[in-house]
């Protein structure tokens, strides 16, 4: 089932198979997602993440997954300066493969940024399913959680960097 948006933007309802609701405290989450990528943005892997208004941050792999994706970045942020790279809609990083990309990088450069994309994108995935998990919100809420994320993560982009639009499309910011 679709997810009813309530009230200003604040809180979204999920309904459950069940019969019963979900909330997704909107306005608590977005905060926290832009405090988390501001944090590690600046590569601060001792952030301190505090709980709030109905969400629930802290475990043990939420964090860590924060402390190395604030390690990891600087070769991340170097990857979107390079062109060939977009945030995605969905809250994940992406290649854009290309024949400019092909004659730019070198077998070993794409096997490298292979890699870093795909740790990247499990450290976020790490964090989504962790929000869902410890806040026993339902699976469909996964979107409204990439999307807070995304768009926060935007924010901290540099300009020319990257991120999918609307159309799915690559657009520099």
């Amino acid at each position: 089932m679709a997810g009813l948006l309530a009230g200003c933007g604040t809180l979204h309802v999920f309904r459950s198979l069940k019969g019963g609701t979900v909330q997704l405290p909107e306005d608590a989450l977005k905060t926290a997602a832009r405090e988390i990528e501001k944090a590690v943005a600046r590569g601060q892997r001792d952030m301190k993440i505090e709980d709030r208004d109905g969400v629930t941050l802290n475990s043990p792999e939420i964090m860590q997954a924060l402390r190395t994706r604030a390690l990891r970045y600087e070769l991340v942020s170097k990857l979107l300066d390079s062109g060939f790279a977009c945030e995605r809609a969905n809250g994940r990083i992406g290649i854009l493969r290309s024949s400019a990309y092909k004659k730019a990088t070198t077998s070993q450069d794409r096997d490298r940024n292979a890699l870093l994309v795909m740790n990247e994108n499990q450290n976020r995935w790490t964090l989504y399913e962790g929000l869902l998990e410890l806040n026993h919100w339902p699976s469909k809420a996964l979107p409204a959680i990439e999307r807070i994320f995304s768009e926060a993560r935007k924010e901290e982009m540099k300009p020319g960097q990257k991120f999918e639009n609307e159309a799915g499309a690559p657009q520099a910011k």
